[in-house]
């Protein structure tokens, strides 16, 4: 592991990892707990601020064409429409659909973070150490 690629980055993509790293152990940290507490909304509305940051920040990373958008940002978009929603849906007391929204906005954030540790990703530079993987 080596930091290096991390540390070289932007400062848009390091805000954007960190809001994605944290919003990872938050998330986590409100499937685990009860829900309903002070926890769990103290929490959840982290979650949902991180969230936020990592989507919204992820349309100034582009790759290697600037200006050019890949398939994942799909992901940004639907969570700029879910978090919302899913902040709309427990205040209207539809708390079974608030729990459904905000678990899928978390596997939608498992699934993005699998493709960022991909070794040509940044992240998988920095968890793997810029090797390559070898398929037979």
């Amino acid at each position: 592991m080596t930091l290096a690629p991390l540390i070289a980055a932007s400062p848009v993509i390091q805000a954007h990892v960190l809001a994605a790293i944290l919003a990872l152990f938050s998330g986590l940290g409100v499937l685990l707990i009860k829900k309903g507490t002070p926890a769990h909304v103290v929490l959840g509305r982290g979650f949902v601020a991180l969230m936020l940051v990592a989507a919204i920040s992820s349309f100034w990373i582009t790759g290697l064409r600037p200006g050019h958008f890949s398939w994942i940002h799909t992901l940004s978009v639907v969570t700029l429409v879910t978090i919302p929603l899913a902040v709309w849906r427990i205040r209207r007391g539809a708390w079974q659909a608030h729990a459904f929204t905000m678990i899928g906005n978390f596997v939608g954030l498992l699934v993005a973070g699998l493709f960022a540790l991909m070794p040509e990703r940044l992240m998988g530079q920095v968890f793997l150490g810029g090797a390559t993987m070898i398929m037979p």
